[in-house]
């Protein structure tokens, strides 16, 4: 797939015609198929789709977290793919240079341990502090990331679904990693808290001049706080470019489907009814000769069905996978 680089800032984080195969004893499962994405210092990038589209896998990936055996393509940090790199080495870069918060913040937390000592530990385990340094520098994330004095030494089971979050985000950031990837880091909490917990990350960005890697199904939620969106479909990135470009002439017919179903006060059940993708979205795994969107696109014709469509610039920063130019 094509990715931009013609911003001249090389990539912190890069990922190259990443493939992911899941197996198991009975069949293989392909999640991720042929993605590349670049993160530059600095920036803010979505990655985009629906439930199931390989979002996380990929996040996985960059992580180092998955089977090595199981991917094809290059990660690659700073210049350097991370396979080539120790484990020792990977480990620390793992901690220091690169967190991550996940989807369910409650779910990662130790229920036995304080939130305080979730980060006390997580600092004197990376960083050479001593417990008394650990636990000023907690203190001050905690407060940072908007849990309240006092409230230190709840368990999690103790703290709301955003606060437990906020924790999730100070276990990330408490290390000054360069880069945060956060998996779907509102979708587990009201809609009430979802644009603090956006603010939130956005102002720790610009705190800490982190690079932002956000994954997310809502797209006009994650626009608010983007620089580039990369559209997923079925495991392939369909569309990517700078964030004007894709909300304002979306040239993926998926992306342009996935902006009309979002709900707004004009909507009405007679007059103007929530719009919907026609269709199911394909079972994971499954394949298709041409492009995986057609039996739902509107727009497809014979071709699409045929082969898959490669990726074309349709500006210097923006490219799309469809073989029909926009309308």
């Amino acid at each position: 797939m094509v990715e931009n680089r013609e911003s001249g800032v090389p990539p912190l984080m890069e990922v190259r015609d990443l493939s992911v195969t899941y197996r198991s004893p009975s069949e293989s499962t392909r999640a991720v198929r042929g993605v590349s994405l670049c993160i530059r210092a600095g920036e803010t990038v979505s990655l985009v789709g629906e439930s199931g589209s390989g979002k996380s896998t990929v996040a996985l990936a960059m992580l180092g977290l998955l089977d090595p055996q199981n991917q094809t393509g290059q990660v690659r940090y700073m210049g350097n793919n991370i396979e080539s790199l120790p484990e020792q080495e990977w480990r620390r870069i793992r901690s220091r240079e690169i967190g991550i918060v996940f989807q369910d913040a409650r779910g990662t937390l130790n229920p036995v341990m304080t939130i305080l000592d979730h980060l006390i530990e997580t600092l004197r385990a990376h960083q050479a502090f001593s417990r008394t340094e650990s636990r000023a520098r907690a203190c001050e994330t905690l407060q940072e990331v908007g849990i309240p004095a006092g409230r230190e030494k709840l368990y999690p089971f103790e703290l709301s679904g955003g606060l437990c979050q906020r924790a999730g985000i100070a276990l990330g950031i408490c290390n000054r990693p360069k880069l945060l990837i956060a998996d779907e880091p509102t979708s587990a909490i009201d809609s009430a808290i979802q644009a603090q917990i956006l603010d939130l990350l956005q102002r720790m960005k610009e705190r800490y001049g982190l690079a932002l890697l956000l994954i997310s199904h809502d797209l006009p939620l994650v626009a608010q706080v983007s620089d580039r969106i990369a559209v997923m479909y079925h495991g392939s990135v369909v569309e990517s470019g700078l964030k004007e470009e894709v909300l304002a002439a979306p040239a993926h017919p998926y992306t342009r489907s996935l902006l009309q179903c979002q709900p707004s006060f004009q909507n009405h059940h007679e007059k103007k009814p929530l719009a919907a993708i026609p269709g199911a979205v394909p079972k994971a795994g499954q394949e298709f000769p041409g492009c995986a969107f057609a039996p739902r696109c509107d727009r497809s014709e014979p071709r699409c069905r045929e082969s898959v469509p490669a990726g074309r610039k349709i500006s210097e920063t923006c490219w799309v996978a469809c073989v029909r130019d926009a309308e």
